[in-house]
């Protein structure tokens, strides 16, 4: 039953890469079967594609993205020569190192950042011979560019999917009298406040609700990506405001590690937690990036054109779970969780189907026709179902559904501080 991909974060398949910004080979060499490094393709006239990302080596965001990038290799027959790979890059370096990119002879570049957009379609722009593919990106339908592509995932579905495991898990809790049905809380941290964590949000509660009713997902969001300390402290605070499991939407091992801390189930992100938590990770929602890299290299191989908007879930194989945890893992979760996948393969779920959820109490429907706020939405909507990432890839919901609320005190105690001489005195 446990068909779920586990993540595995092994630093040997990223040592190569070389941080701030500086290019490298993905791998010294492929090996073939008997041993043999393959040294097949040195042909420079060979496609050659190229990857910038905003995150160290170590980043899980950045695993997950090498993960698929050794599948699509694998898929496509490129070989390491043909592979050229940068971290570390920030706001004011990616012109200079797209440039770079295409000086090395790169058919087709990869970015990650929503930073690099910009320069993304003014390289577009500046070397039509070359393909430009920008993740989260809102931008390729206005360029009326051919050469520049946007590309996404419905990581919400991933989300819904791990809802059903949390409530699975909280009823549990319920059952057991770990927690009552007015403080079944889940904590969700977040690392900003912007379309693509809300879906993830949304479609994470409606999971919940699924099989849980009386849960209710508690927001925080970090202000910032990929720090430590900062994702701990949000984690401290949720579990402090009452939350008694957590799912994040963060980019390092801080919050599995104060729910280790903490005795708290948790939810992770892009990677296994299960090594960092090993009694508390539940599972975590992951993009396989192979799916897309794989598609956009055969289709340049195939002198096929690159779809403008792309977007993949379930059904392409492009969102999943990583490995459930054994230890923690309530019973039924798996064949619940399976159901639900082979209804969205089979397009009879649709996570943000109106009926389940309202907002401040009115339907979405309400709310399109009476409120000009929602109006934009009107042409997401059909068949009571609201089609996120169906114009275009990037996500665009910017509401939170009922029985979603946002954190913002400060719920730990202070530090007592020392008296000063005048006091002592």
């Amino acid at each position: 039953m446990k068909r779920y991909l586990a993540i595995v974060v092994a630093f040997a398949m990223i040592f190569s890469m070389t941080a701030c910004g500086r290019a490298s080979k993905l791998f010294e060499g492929n090996t073939s079967q008997d041993g043999q490094t393959n040294q097949a393709v040195e042909d420079e006239s060979q496609l050659k594609a190229g990857f910038l990302f905003p995150s160290g080596n170590d980043a899980p965001d950045t695993v997950s993205h090498v993960e698929g990038i050794r599948k699509m290799q694998s898929e496509t027959g490129l070989t390491d020569s043909q592979i050229v790979i940068k971290t570390n890059i920030t706001k004011e370096q990616y012109e200079s190192e797209i440039d770079a990119l295409v000086e090395k002879g790169c058919d087709i570049i990869f970015a990650k950042s929503a930073d690099s957009e910009e320069a993304m379609v003014a390289a577009a722009q500046k070397y039509p011979e070359v393909q430009f593919c920008q993740e989260d990106g809102k931008k390729a339908q206005k360029s009326g560019l051919s050469n520049y592509h946007n590309f996404y995932v419905k990581l919400y579905e991933a989300y819904y999917m791990a809802g059903i495991a949390a409530g699975m898990k909280m009823n549990e809790m319920l059952n057991d009298g770990k927690v009552s049905s007015y403080n079944c809380v889940i904590g969700f941290a977040a690392t900003r406040e912007n379309a693509e964590n809300i879906s993830c949000i949304n479609g994470f509660s409606l999971g919940v609700k699924s099989v849980c009713t009386q849960a209710s997902v508690l927001v925080r969001y970090v202000g910032s990506k990929e720090d430590y300390d900062a994702d701990g402290e949000c984690a401290r605070q949720l579990i402090a405001a009452g939350a008694h499991m957590m799912c994040q939407r963060t980019f390092t091992a801080a919050i599995a590690t104060v729910c280790a801390e903490n005795d708290v189930p948790v939810v992770g992100n892009e990677v296994n937690m299960i090594n960092t938590a090993p009694n508390e990770a539940i599972t975590s929602t992951t993009a396989d990036w192979s799916v897309y890299y794989t598609y956009a290299v055969n289709a340049l191989l195939e002198q096929k054109e690159i779809d403008t908007d792309w977007c993949g879930g379930y059904k392409e194989g492009a969102v999943l779970l990583t490995q459930f945890n054994d230890k923690i893992l309530a019973d039924g979760t798996i064949d619940r969780v399976a159901e639900a996948e082979a209804q969205l393969r089979k397009g009879e779920l649709s996570v943000f189907k109106t009926e389940n959820f309202t907002i401040d109490g009115e339907s979405l429907e309400s709310l399109v026709e009476n409120n000009g706020n929602y109006k934009k939405y009107k042409t997401y909507l059909k068949d009571g179902v609201f089609r996120e990432s169906y114009k275009r890839s990037a996500p665009v919901m910017k509401f939170l559904i009922d029985g979603v609320s946002v954190s913002t005190g400060n719920y730990l105690e202070e530090e007592p501080q020392e008296a000063t001489t005048e006091e002592n005195q």
